[in-house]
């Protein structure tokens, strides 16, 4: 076995899902405090808090630090009970107030943010900050939760943590499930699993991969919908009287010039410009309705899964209070 102390990821360790936080395509967890749906609520500059139906069957960020936090109780108790009595999970942050489930999700849409920082909004920059180096989650890949610092497991605290053990150098990849550590009885799973169970009354993941895959394939099918192209072509035209030539919102915010962590003036001018064209364009109106009209659709398709993941949710929350 291996003798190195090895790191095994945070979000694993407090939500116990393969696929938590994947599966989102350009959204970023929504207010604690939004309703689901297709309305829009006018807040500082020209950014709107937009809500999409999806939000009623996944975590909100205040949510998915609630459960993170819980998770994270569960596991220290549990390592403890087996014998590691120092062991202390890393606290999880806050979630940050300015990120809600549609940011960047239709790219940059406040005026003011982006005569500040461009296609760089202050919460993902807050996020790269904490984690200590470039954010894994881009704008179309979704969110990461509130970053605090991974936890370095010696092979018996990761054989505790997650049942199992593993192959000498590898971190990565369990290997062999086992029952016991340091003499003790291991829940099923460790205790990774354990707290899983217990947040969620015996279920082994807190979210469904059904509800991250409609959150992912909505926004690709609003990207096809007549009204969103039409409405990508006037963006087009008002940008290109700008002295900019994007073909559409994503080409500008996936722009290579862009792509450095420090924010440049042509960054910023390009990002003014973008959100003022999707003002007068009225662009993210009709991209949003449209996306909320194809995820209802969506969501009517699978009524009976997607009713018992509402519940499961609603159930997991319940039990963090």
């Amino acid at each position: 076995m291996n003798k190195k102390r090895t790191r095994i990821s945070l979000l694993a360790m407090a939500v116990a899902s393969g696929a938590v936080m994947a599966g989102y395509a350009a959204s970023a967890g929504t207010d604690a405090g939004a309703s689901a749906g297709g309305d829009a609520t006018a807040i500082a500059g020209s950014a709107k808090v937009r809500t999409l139906p999806i939000e009623q069957y996944l975590p909100t960020p205040a949510e998915f630090t609630k459960l993170s936090q819980a998770g994270g109780k569960l596991q220290q108790k549990c390592m403890q009970g087996l014998g590691f009595a120092s062991f202390q999970v890393p606290e999880q942050g806050p979630a940050d107030p300015r990120e809600t489930f549609t940011d960047l999700r239709y790219g940059t849409v406040d005026a003011a943010q982006a005569a500040r920082s461009g296609y760089k909004p202050e919460f993902a920059a807050a996020r790269t900050a904490k984690a200590g180096g470039a954010s894994a989650a881009a704008a179309a890949d979704g969110p990461a939760p509130s970053a605090a610092a991974e936890p370095v497991l010696s092979d018996a605290e990761w054989l505790a943590m997650t049942g199992t053990t593993k192959d000498a150098g590898d971190t990565a990849q369990a290997k062999q499930a086992a029952s016991q550590v340091q003499g003790k009885d291991l829940p099923p799973g460790g205790c990774i699993a354990e707290s899983t169970r217990t947040i969620t009354g015996g279920g082994e993941k807190l979210y469904a991969d059904l509800a991250q895959d409609i959150n992912g394939q909505s926004y690709k099918e609003s990207l096809k919908d007549p009204r969103v192209t039409k409405a990508f072509a006037a963006w087009s035209a008002c940008m290109k009287g700008k002295g900019y030539d994007y073909k559409t919102p994503l080409q500008a915010n996936d722009d290579p010039k862009f792509a450095v962590p420090t924010v440049s003036a042509e960054e910023i001018a390009v990002a003014g410009a973008d959100v003022a064209c999707k003002n007068e364009t009225k662009l993210v109106d009709v991209w949003h309705t449209a996306e909320v009209q194809i995820q209802q659709k969506m969501i009517n398709a699978k009524a009976s899964e997607m009713g018992a993941i509402k519940k499961a949710k609603q159930t997991a929350l319940a039990n963090v209070q």
